[in-house]
C-alpha cells in the first residue's frame, strides 16, 4: 500500500523505508522479505538533538526489535499517521534507538491478528499498539508472549494479562486534573453535562471520584445527544431551573393568578463541568448562562479547545497535555524543531512521542512501576493495574489567549 507522509520535503526520499520503519543493526544489511517492512534509514540531520532523550533507566539493551501496530489503512489511518509520526520524532532523538518495525493492522479483526502473527514471527520482543480500543481488547485476547504497550484502554474489568500495559489519550485524564484543579481553587461541588457516550460516562465518573477524594462532589448531573442543537431539558433540569419554573407553575395554579417569576438555579454549586467539543461547547455555554449558570466557573475536556480561542468559549477551563497548552522553553524548542511538519493531531503527535519513550525504556527494561517523568502528552506516571496515567496542567481560555491556571 502507499502511505501519505506529512513530513518536510527534506524526507520525502526517505518515506517509502520511513514508514514502514525497522531500525537494523549494523554490521551489513540484509535483505528485507517480500511484504514485510523496510530498513529504517539512519536519523535525518534536520531532527538533530532537538527532542529529549528517554528518562534515565538502568538495564542494557535487549535484542530483538519494537513492533509498532498502527491501523494506517482504513478510517483510521490520519489518526495512526499523527501517532507514527510523533513515535518517530522521538526515535531520532534517540542515539541508541532499539530496531523498530511498523505493521499496518488496517480496518479489521483480521488484518490485525496477522499483523501481530508477522511481528512475533519477524522477531518482535515488544508490541506498541494497536490505537483502536476494540482491536487492545482483541490483542489482549491473544494473551501475547511479549511485553505490550498499548494505545487504548481495555474496559473496565478486563482481564489484563501482565505483560500489557495501557496507555492512551483518556478524557478520563482530563476530567481528574480538572476536578483536582478545582478543589484547589476552593470548588467543591458542580454540575456536570456529558455527552450520552461511552467517554462522557467515564470522564464523569472520573470528575467525581477526584471531587470526592477531596471532599466534594458532583451534585447534579445531565446527558446530552451531541447531534442536537437545543439542550434546553436537560440543562434547565441540570442547573435547577426546571424544579424552579415547575414550583412557580404550581403555585400559580393554586393561587388562581399570575405572579412576576424570575427562575432561580439550584443554590449549592461552585462550578460546572461539561464533556464537549469545541463545536459542542459553543452551543452549550450559551445555553448555560440562560439557565442560570452565569458567574459559575466552567470547566471542561481538552477537546473544547481547538487551538483558536473564539468569543463562545473565553472563560473556559480545561487540562491538557503539554504538548498543546505548555510553556516552558524546552517545550517551546521541541514545538519549533517540528515546525516543519504537517501534524494532523497535535494531541495523537505527543501520544506518540511518549509511546517511543516508554516503549524503549520499557523494551530494555530501565522503566518500573511507580516511576513517573515528564511527557508530551502529560506528566506520566505508571499506576496499578498496569496503566500509565497522566497528569496535566489547567489553564483559562481568555481573548489573548491560553491563561495558566494555579496552584
Amino acid at each position: 500500500m502507499v502511505l501519505k507522509p506529512s513530513l518536510p520535503k527534506t524526507l520525502l526520499l526517505l518515506l517509502p523505508v520511513l514508514l514502514y520503519a525497522c531500525a537494523t543493526p549494523p554490521p551489513r544489511p540484509e535483505p528485507v522479505p517480500t511484504g514485510g517492512p523496510a530498513p529504517m534509514p539512519n536519523p535525518p540531520p534536520a531532527y538533530g538533538n532537538a527532542y529529549p532523550a528517554a528518562p534515565p533507566m538502568m538495564v542494557p539493551r535487549t535484542q530483538g526489535s519494537i513492533a509498532l501496530l498502527l491501523p494506517l489503512s482504513g478510517t483510521f489511518s490520519s489518526t495512526a499517521e499523527s501517532v507514527r509520526d510523533g513515535f518517530f520524532s522521538a526515535y531520532f532523538a534517540d542515539a541508541g534507538h532499539p530496531a523498530v518495525r511498523v505493521y499496518d493492522v488496517g480496518s479489521s479483526a483480521e488484518t490485525l491478528r496477522v499483523a501481530y502473527q508477522t511481528a512475533l514471527r519477524e522477531g518482535a520482543n515488544f508490541i506498541v499498539g494497536p490505537l483502536r480500543k476494540e482491536y487492545v481488547a482483541q490483542l489482549a485476547a491473544f494473551a501475547p508472549p511479549v511485553p505490550v504497550l498499548s494505545l487504548n484502554y481495555l474496559d473496565n474489568g478486563a482481564v489484563t494479562p501482565a505483560n500489557f500495559l495501557q496507555f492512551g489519550l483518556a478524557p478520563a485524564d482530563e476530567a481528574r486534573s480538572a476536578a483536582e484543579q478545582a478543589s484547589a481553587a476552593g470548588l467543591h461541588r458542580a454540575a456536570a453535562l456529558v455527552p450520552d457516550a461511552d467517554w462522557g460516562g467515564r470522564a464523569l465518573t472520573a470528575f467525581d471520584e477526584g471531587l470526592r477524594a477531596n471532599g466534594g462532589a458532583v451534585v447534579s448531573a445531565q446527558r446530552y445527544q451531541q447531534s442536537q442543537f437545543d439542550q434546553t431539558k436537560a440543562i434547565a433540569d441540570l442547573m435547577g431551573v426546571g424544579a424552579s419554573q415547575d414550583r412557580h407553575r404550581a403555585l400559580t395554579t393554586a393561587l388562581g393568578e399570575k405572579s412576576e417569576f424570575e427562575p432561580q438555579r439550584r443554590n449549592d454549586l461552585d462550578m460546572v463541568f461539561i464533556g464537549a467539543r469545541e463545536q459542542d461547547a459553543r452551543a452549550l455555554i450559551p445555553q448555560l448562562l440562560f439557565n442560570r449558570a452565569g458567574g459559575l466557573p466552567i470547566y471542561a475536556t481538552a477537546l473544547v479547545y481547538d487551538g483558536t480561542p473564539t468569543p463562545d468559549i473565553n472563560g473556559v477551563r480545561f487540562c491538557d497535555a503539554p504538548w498543546i497548552i505548555g510553556q516552558s522553553e524546552q517545550l517551546q524548542q521541541q514545538r519549533g524543531a517540528t515546525a516543519g511538519l504537517t501534524i494532523i493531531n497535535p494531541r495523537l503527535f505527543a501520544l506518540g512521542r511518549d509511546a517511543y519513550t516508554l516503549s524503549a525504556g520499557l523494551a530494555q527494561g530501565r522503566l518500573r512501576p511507580g516511576e513517573e517523568f515528564d511527557g508530551a502528552s502529560g506528566h506520566l506516571l505508571w499506576r496499578s493495574g498496569n496503566v500509565i496515567g497522566r497528569k496535566l496542567s489547567c489553564v483559562q481560555i481568555g481573548s489573548d489567549g491560553l491563561q495558566p491556571l494555579t496552584p
